[in-house]
């Protein structure tokens, strides 16, 4: 038995293979560029929730830094409104000296809060963000911040007054 014979090859059926072989190659192209333009569009996305949270932190800098640096030189060169300003904040006053140092401390935790805020956005590496939280330890170990934070607590966002909670040291109850 002989294998059955095929006629001529037509030119519609060379055509139609070779159009087969060209909508296979057109369709493995289509995909790879899928797959490269969704690649890009990840990226993209990427770059501007970075660029949005630079763009938050830049926001929350401006206003910490619009509160406390145009009231150092007019609060800490008048002691009278330097007096006042605290008061207004139920921070205790006292010699201008003493007020002045409540008045650091309080523009000092402004920093914390905004250092606080990069690391908790995840914007601060790990040994820079220890090395501050040294820094807030050691300022919370003064008792004159111990005394400010007791009144200006409320003015802070949650998360960061818990934190300074936490290192607060422990003030025993009064005795009854």
């Amino acid at each position: 038995m002989s294998a059955p014979r095929i006629g001529p090859v037509k030119l519609a059926d060379v055509l139609q293979v070779i159009s087969l072989i060209a909508v296979a190659v057109a369709l493995f192209l289509n995909y790879r560029q899928a797959r490269e333009t969704a690649r890009q569009a990840r990226e993209a996305a990427r770059q501007v929730e970075l660029s949005t949270a630079a763009l938050r932190q830049d926001s929350y800098r401006q206003l910490v830094t619009h509160g406390t640096s145009a009231n150092q030189t007019l609060l800490a060169g008048n002691p009278g409104l330097l007096d006042w300003f605290l008061a207004s904040r139920g921070v205790p006053t006292g010699t201008h000296e003493e007020n002045l140092r409540h008045m650091f401390v309080f523009w000092r935790m402004d920093s914390h809060e905004e250092i606080f805020r990069s690391h908790a956005a995840g914007q601060l590496p790990g040994d820079a963000w220890q090395a501050w939280r040294n820094v807030i330890e050691a300022d919370a170990a003064l008792p004159e911040f111990g005394t400010v934070w007791a009144r200006v607590r409320p003015q802070y966002t949650r998360d960061f007054a818990d934190f300074v909670d936490t290192l607060l040291p422990r003030r025993d109850a009064p005795a009854e």
